[in-house]
């Protein structure tokens, strides 16, 4: 089902450096909610990581959501491709890749990177991970949680927008991750689509709808 997502979230109203977790069971377009909300404005940088999808195909699915952007716009960190053997493996001036989610550090260095480049441009930035759910099972809690800290606190600094997925985190991952959230994005399936209601920032959005 197409929708436009600033009537499901008015995310364009939220303030800068706002940070998002979306939560909730599989099945429920999680990945194609983060990339629209990612979508934005042409001329915004937009960063990826990804540790189920591979660089390309996730790159094709916003182009095909979002439309195109001009060159050097649309960066993604691909963690999945060489762990899994997923396709082919090039480096570009746009998409780098990880030798698998374990590398937390290599990460860490690759998104400074980002960062710095994406600040020194001035330009608006929206970032996004799909899935922190990955990380969890090759790290614990705590070292996830530290993670985000710095991303949270890179995103609030350039005054970005932040889009972070969770597959159905236990009460402790819930809890302990949301510390460093501004909003909740909770998806569910119904019978005859998926949905989401937004908790925190003031309660826009509140209420179950579909998307």
């Amino acid at each position: 089902m197409a929708y436009s997502t600033p009537e499901v979230l008015p995310v364009d109203e939220f303030a800068p450096g706002t940070s998002l977790l979306i939560s909730g069971p599989p099945l429920t377009r999680k990945r194609e909610l983060m990339i629209r909300l990612l979508g934005g404005d042409p001329d915004e940088e937009t960063i990826m990581v990804t540790t189920k999808l591979g660089a390309g195909k996730l790159l094709e699915r916003f182009r095909e959501w979002n439309g195109d952007r001009q060159p050097g716009l649309l960066h993604v960190v691909d963690c999945v491709t060489k762990t899994r053997g997923l396709g082919t493996v090039r480096e570009t001036e746009t998409t780098s890749y990880l030798s698998s989610p374990h590398d937390m550090t290599g990460l860490s260095i690759e998104l400074s990177g980002q960062f710095r480049r994406a600040h020194a441009s001035d330009r608006p930035i929206r970032f996004g991970v799909h899935s922190l759910s990955t990380f969890l099972m090759y790290h614990d809690l705590q070292r996830v949680y530290r993670m985000l800290h710095v991303l949270t606190g890179q995103i609030e600094s350039v005054g970005g927008l932040g889009v972070f997925v969770v597959d159905s985190p236990t009460d402790r991952e819930q809890s302990i991750l949301t510390q460093l959230i501004d909003g909740v994005v909770e998806t569910r399936e119904t019978d005859e689509d998926c949905e989401l209601r937004l908790r925190g920032l003031g309660g826009r959005a509140a209420g179950w709808r579909s998307y």
